[in-house]
């Protein structure tokens, strides 16, 4: 699953820095040696950069005026340039399917992805995930549930039969995607039987109306992101229902976009690439910028199969990712 901010372990780093240090200090011959051959520190790392790129591009994909996108981006620009030593540029895609050619030309080295759009490029295009930007540990993933009201006898998905049940939207991740194809998974059915299998089906038109609409007992259960209970808690905490929702069944962890780089890149270019939006987050000058961007608690580490939810999801609904971002 999700992992945890390598910037977080300190207390590994701190021991391996202190074993580097003492290793050092024992190890006077051995850097003798290496400076006699002209081997020193500097002229190792120069080689091990030699086959990184000139320029490192990122890719951006616009949700407003580019110019406005970028000055609020550049401050990560002038981050990374210093930590890499090399120029870095912004690339603007028009959107994800721009942003993914680009890629798979190899003129944008490192992009951010929303969930199905990545699952999407990595198909297509040669990247790997390797971070992802948070508020919050607790905002790295979050699931879709199946809710009913205690009194309802529903304890199971197997119980849904019959009921009258309510979808959010029907291109809401969260609210119909995920749940819907939760339940094909979990009752191995296909995806028309689901349809057939309630007693009557109203989409909502919003995770708050369809929690609203099971605690009004207007319909029996519903398909909604987790979150909106909390969300719904100063608007309706004192519904005479609130306190007896019950959650039914719950989907695996959903993660949120992630940051994906070229496969091809360098490993040593890669692992310090990682390393540097690992400590992005302990650097003062970009924590106005970490707020802007909804990154607040930094990057945390993420791999290809924590996005795997996404094509079990796409699979059980006989629709591909391209078709699941429309």
């Amino acid at each position: 699953m999700l992992k945890k901010k390598k910037g977080l372990i300190t207390g590994f780093a701190g021991v391996l820095g202190l074993s580097v240090m003492l290793t050092g200090c024992g190890d006077e011959d051995t850097t003798n040696t290496d400076n006699e051959n002209g081997g020193d520190g500097e002229a190792a790392a120069s080689d091990s950069r030699e086959d990184w790129p000139e320029t490192f591009v990122y890719g951006l994909v616009p949700g407003e005026d580019p110019s406005v996108l970028e000055s609020r981006w550049d401050p990560m620009r002038e981050y990374l340039e210093e930590r890499l030593g090399i120029e870095v540029e912004f690339f603007h895609g028009t959107d994800y399917t721009a942003m993914i050619e680009a890629m798979r030309a190899g003129h944008v080295h490192t992009a951010h992805f929303g969930p199905f759009a990545y699952v999407l490029a990595n198909e297509r295009a040669d990247i790997e995930a390797f971070a992802m930007g948070i508020n919050s540990l607790e905002d790295a993933a979050y699931n879709s549930i199946i809710i009913a009201l205690e009194e309802s006898e529903i304890d199971s998905l197997e119980d849904l039969e019959g009921k009258d049940f309510a979808w959010v939207d029907p291109t809401s991740a969260s609210g119909h995607l995920f749940p819907k194809a939760h339940m094909i998974n979990e009752l191995g059915i296909t995806n028309e039987e689901v349809d057939d299998m309630f007693g009557n089906v109203v989409f909502a038109g919003g995770h708050d109306s369809a929690f609203i609409s099971v605690l009004n007992g207007d319909v029996d259960a519903a398909g909604v992101a987790d979150f909106i209970i909390g969300n719904l808690e100063d608007t309706h905490g004192d519904h005479p229902n609130y306190d007896n929702i019950k959650i039914v069944s719950t989907t695996g962890d959903i993660p949120r976009g992630p940051d994906a780089y070229l496969a091809d890149l360098p490993e040593s270019f890669k692992e310090e690439l990682e390393q540097a939006f690992f400590d992005m987050v302990d650097q003062p000058e970009l924590q106005e910028f970490l707020s802007a961007a909804n990154f607040e608690a930094g990057w945390i580490e993420a791999t290809d199969s924590d996005f795997d939810i996404m094509r079990e999801t796409a699979e059980a609904l006989g629709m591909s990712p391209e078709e699941l971002m429309n």
